[in-house]
């Protein structure tokens, strides 16, 4: 929780032991906008996308910035992880922020079902953990490298817990059919970071679960949810 979110835990953090509760936090964040599904459009919209980056601190922005510059940067390995510590943002970074944004903001204008926004920032998070454990972290220290450790189902306990709930909430065959596309998602963007850097870094996590909760959303919308 105190990783993900700008909320503070006075406990001891062990922090490949919280990978496995990723999927939780992820519910918890989504019960807010939740929450905010029954206000009026276009306001739900604006509320949820700024009380997402409140919730998050901007982490996930700012990753989904920074490896945007990366990605499109088309320089090799090296320049690329340089690129990702690099604290100015570039013309890629913007645009790829500013049509998340809008992305977000409209999609939220045109969920139907409150419900299923719970169910958003999850597929985020359990994005994050499937990566963290297919692909090394790419450098040699780093904020996220503590959370890489053996591959491990358990952390993914959760997720598998929600995603099996919903089908019992949604139209079992819509649900099936974005589950579908919500893996074939997570394996494409396994497949661009291992060909692009070779590994993953916390930037990279970022620009995952910012690109993964739009990609979802627009599933969303587009089956009528």
């Amino acid at each position: 929780m105190s990783f993900l979110t700008i909320i503070r835990i006075n406990s001891d953090f062990d922090a490949k032991g919280s990978v496995k509760f990723f999927s939780v936090v992820g519910g918890l964040i989504g019960l807010g906008l939740y929450g905010l599904g029954y206000i009026s459009v276009p306001f739900r919209g604006f509320l949820m996308v700024f009380y997402l980056a409140v919730i998050t601190g901007g982490l996930h922005l700012d990753g989904l910035a920074d490896a945007s510059d990366a990605f499109f940067s088309h320089r090799d390995k090296d320049e690329m992880l340089r690129i990702m510590k690099d604290s100015r943002i570039g013309t890629f970074g913007v645009l790829a922020l500013f049509f998340v944004l809008l992305g977000k903001y409209l999609s939220f204008n045109a969920i139907k079902n409150p419900l299923f926004l719970v169910f958003i920032p999850i597929y985020g998070r359990f994005i994050a953990v499937y990566l963290m454990k297919k692909l090394p972290y790419a450098r040699a220290s780093g904020t996220a490298k503590d959370f890489f450790k053996r591959f491990d189902l358990w952390d993914f306990l959760a997720g598998f817990v929600f995603i099996a709930l919903s089908f019992f909430l949604f139209n079992p065959a819509v649900v099936g059919l974005i589950t579908a596309c919500f893996f074939l998602w997570g394996f494409f963007l396994f497949s661009y970071f291992k060909r692009k850097i070779g590994g993953i870094t916390g930037d990279m996590i970022g620009f995952a679960i910012e690109t993964t909760e739009l990609f979802m959303l627009l599933l969303g919308v587009f089956y009528g949810l």
